[in-house]
C-alpha cells in the first residue's frame, strides 16, 4: 500500500492533541470521584523465533540504587506528556531517594517516523530531538508514547480528523488492522532502545493517551465509532509493549475508565485548553506508574 504523508498541522496535536470549539469553554471541576484503577502484569506473548528477528541482548538485573546514584529519565511522547516527565521524575526520587536527570523529549505532534527518523539515520528535522539516540544510551527509564499520525492509513486518518473536529462529515469506523504499522513501528523504536542499552538495567514502559472529548462524541452521536478507534490505537501500542514484555501503562483506561466513558475533563484532568493533560493528570499518572514498580525490563 502506498505511503500517505499529511502535513502535521492537519491532525495538529495527535491523537488527543486536537481542537474543538466545545473543548474552550470552561468547565468547573466536579466532586466526582477521583477514578480508580487496579494495575496489572503486561500480557504474556512470546513472539515466535525468526531469522529476521534482531539479535537483543537481556538486561542486567537490578537497578543501581543509593542517595549518591543518577538514574536518567527519558520521555518520548507527543503532547500528551508534557509534564508528565518531570512529575514522574519526583516520584522516583521521593520514592528511591535516587537523584534524577529527565532528558524531555514531550515534543507537539512527535510521531513514531519521527523518532525512527532519528534513531536509524542520526538526523532529524525536529528541534530539540538530535540528542535523542545519546540519551537513550544513558537512560535508566524511558516512557514511549509518540504518535501515530504518518503510521495510518488514509481512510484511518479521515476518520482521526472527523473524530476530533478537523475536518467536517460523518467519521466512519477504524479497519481491524487500522494500526498494524503503527505496532511496527513502536517495535521497532523498543528494538534500537534495546539496541543503544546493550544489555544495561533499563525500566521501560509503554503507553497510551487519553481522550479529553468524550462528551462531545457523545453529543455528536460519534461516539461508538471514535471509541472503537481510539481502542485500536490503544491496543496497537499495547501489542508493541506485550512483544517484548514491556509492562503497558494505559492512561485511556484509566482517565476514560474501563467502559471508556468517563470524561476527564468534566473531573478536572485536562488543562484550561479542554485538550492536553494539567499537572493532577501527570502527577496521579505517575503515582500509578510507580506502582508497576522498578524492576528493569527483561528481554524473553
Amino acid at each position: 500500500m502506498q505511503e500517505h504523508r499529511f502535513s502535521k498541522p492537519l491532525f495538529l496535536s495527535v491523537i488527543c492533541l486536537c481542537f474543538l470549539a466545545a473543548c474552550g469553554s470552561k468547565v468547573e471541576k466536579s466532586t466526582e470521584a477521583q477514578p480508580t484503577w487496579t494495575l496489572s502484569a503486561p500480557t504474556t506473548f512470546v513472539p515466535s523465533p525468526s531469522e529476521t528477528d534482531p539479535v537483543l541482548t537481556p538486561t542486567q538485573s537490578a537497578m543501581p540504587l543509593g542517595s549518591d546514584v543518577t538514574w536518567h529519565l527519558v520521555i518520548i511522547s507527543e503532547a500528551s506528556g508534557w509534564g508528565l516527565g518531570t512529575a514522574f521524575a519526583n516520584q522516583i526520587q521521593n520514592d528511591l531517594g535516587v537523584k534524577v536527570v529527565l532528558d524531555d523529549f514531550a515534543i507537539d505532534n512527535l510521531t513514531t517516523q519521527d523518532v525512527l527518523e532519528v534513531l536509524k539515520n542520526d538526523t532529524s528535522s525536529i528541534p530539540g530531538l538530535s540528542n535523542l539516540t545519546e540519551a537513550l544510551k544513558n537512560a535508566d527509564v524511558v516512557l514511549l508514547t509518540p504518535g501515530p499520525v504518518y503510521a495510518s492509513n488514509l481512510a484511518t486518518l479521515v476518520t482521526i480528523q472527523r473524530c476530533f473536529g478537523a475536518a467536517s462529515g460523518v467519521p466512519d469506523p477504524c479497519a481491524p488492522d487500522a494500526f498494524d504499522s503503527y505496532t511496527t513501528d513502536l517495535e521497532a523504536i523498543w528494538t534500537k532502545i534495546f539496541e543503544l542499552r546493550a544489555g544495561k538495567p533499563t525500566i521501560l514502559r509503554g503507553l497510551d493517551a487519553a481522550t479529553p472529548l468524550i462528551r462531545v462524541w457523545i453529543a455528536n452521536g460519534t461516539y461508538e465509532t471514535c471509541t472503537t478507534c481510539w481502542e485500536a490505537y490503544s491496543a496497537a501500542a499495547h501489542k508493541a509493549s506485550d512483544k517484548f514484555l514491556i509492562p503497558f501503562f494505559s492512561r485511556y483506561d484509566i482517565f476514560n475508565g474501563k467502559d471508556h466513558r468517563t470524561d476527564p475533563f468534566i473531573i478536572g484532568y485536562v488543562r484550561g485548553d479542554g485538550i492536553h493533560p494539567n499537572d493532577s493528570a501527570q502527577i496521579y499518572a505517575s503515582q500509578l506508574l510507580a506502582e508497576l514498580g522498578y524492576e528493569p525490563t527483561r528481554i524473553p
